[in-house]
């Protein structure tokens, strides 16, 4: 681990550090190009055995969904920034220690998962505490997600108003419930599988996962 220094300097500092390393593994070039049909779980065991390319080709895959993981957790941007780089390079040094026993994204989730709650303990709070606008030209795929919930229309994912008010809604979810409906929109992961990142039960996970849809499709009745 690299939480050396909880003060915002050494934060940024460290934040700094594992951007430059995530870079310079994402520069390195492989003389055998990576599939875009090969599994995570493949593309992983290629990168346990020196295949940068690999590294390169999840990276792609999971960039957009962990940035907006982490950014819908700790809802500060600067926050989500430091999480996300010191995810990928806990992927860079505990490559090795990676085994198919489960899949790939739970495993990156679980260690975003861990990662933010170091962050918010450093910082002397159980969870985020602050909240800043989110502005985004498409929709994603966990707003997607919270609209098929709600059975609205499709044509209404472009309509600004309701995409400010799902944000909204899901920023109000209590923190639990936010992370396990998270973990399924943006992780796609399984209820094993959040039970297995948030170290709760499979029962729990899918009572979180239940309430959080209840409360999406309530925030957004007045949108039927």
């Amino acid at each position: 681990m690299i939480y050396l220094q909880t003060m915002p300097g050494g934060w940024i500092q460290a934040c700094a550090r594992a951007k430059q390393l995530v870079q310079a593994q994402l520069s390195w070039q492989d003389r055998a190009p990576v599939s875009a049909a090969i599994t995570d779980e493949a593309c992983m065991a290629r990168y346990q055995q020196g295949d940068a390319t690999a590294f390169q080709v999840l990276y792609t895959r999971y960039r957009d969904r962990l940035h907006r993981y982490t950014l819908r957790l700790a809802t500060r941007s600067s926050e989500a920034e430091e999480v996300f780089q010191e995810v990928w390079l806990a992927v860079i040094r505990s490559r090795d220690n990676y085994r198919p026993t489960s899949s790939f994204a739970a495993w990156l989730f679980s260690i975003a998962h861990r990662r933010a709650a170091d962050r918010w303990r450093s910082l002397g709070r159980h969870a985020p505490d602050s909240r800043e606008s989110v502005s985004e030209d498409e929709i994603t795929p966990a707003e997607q997600h919270a609209l098929a919930v709600h059975e609205t229309p499709e044509y209404h994912a472009h309509n600004e108003r309701l995409r400010h008010a799902l944000l909204e809604a899901v920023q109000q979810l209590p923190l639990p419930q936010r992370e396990a409906f998270l973990l399924r929109a943006e992780g796609d992961l399984s209820l094993d599988d959040i039970a297995a990142v948030t170290g709760v039960t499979r029962e729990t996970a899918k009572s979180r996962l239940r309430y959080a849809q209840r409360r999406l499709r309530e925030a957004l009745e007045t949108w039927r």
